[in-house]
């Protein structure tokens, strides 16, 4: 059995430092507080967005969404439901289903908040960005950040 005894760690000054796996090595946060609304079907940008470079191909990213408000709305039958879909550049890598139902058919509205996680592996030192979609499936409309309520995404470099 060793023993090892340290009086003071300097902080290293040059390359990658140090990464102790499981840690966290660098965190981006980024804050989005502009209404966006979506009537499409198809998938379109929230503005929710984010950009990290991984200081190690072996890096995981974690990605935390909170869309503080988010909102499906169907202006008359019972269904209004829409999907989040959180991708790095161009690829897809989860979806996540905001829902409303009226069972008075009178027309359905939901708005609350919306946490979304990811734990990637980008394999890159190269900036990465990550951000979130939003599509309707059911109703007339949703959308993110109603009366202004800011939305955030973070993104964590964790050592492996």
């Amino acid at each position: 059995m060793s023993i090892l005894k340290v009086d003071t760690i300097n902080e290293k000054t040059s390359g990658n430092g140090v990464a102790i796996p499981g840690h966290v090595i660098q965190v981006v946060s980024n804050t989005h507080a502009t209404e966006t609304i979506s009537t499409s079907s198809s998938f379109s940008d929230t503005g929710i967005t984010a950009t990290i470079t991984p200081t190690s191909t072996s890096s995981k990213i974690l990605v935390l969404c909170n869309v503080c408000s988010a909102g499906v709305l169907n202006d008359s039958g019972a269904d209004a439901n829409g999907k989040f879909k959180l991708l790095r550049g161009s690829t897809d890598l989860f979806e996540g289903l905001q829902r409303a139902y009226d069972y008075g058919n009178s027309g359905s509205i939901i708005f609350g908040q919306f946490l979304m996680s990811w734990l990637d592996s980008p394999s890159t030192t190269s900036a990465t960005t990550y951000k979130l979609q939003q599509k309707i499936t059911a109703g007339s409309s949703i959308r993110v950040c109603e009366a202004n309520n800011p939305s955030l995404m973070h993104l964590m470099e964790i050592a492996q």
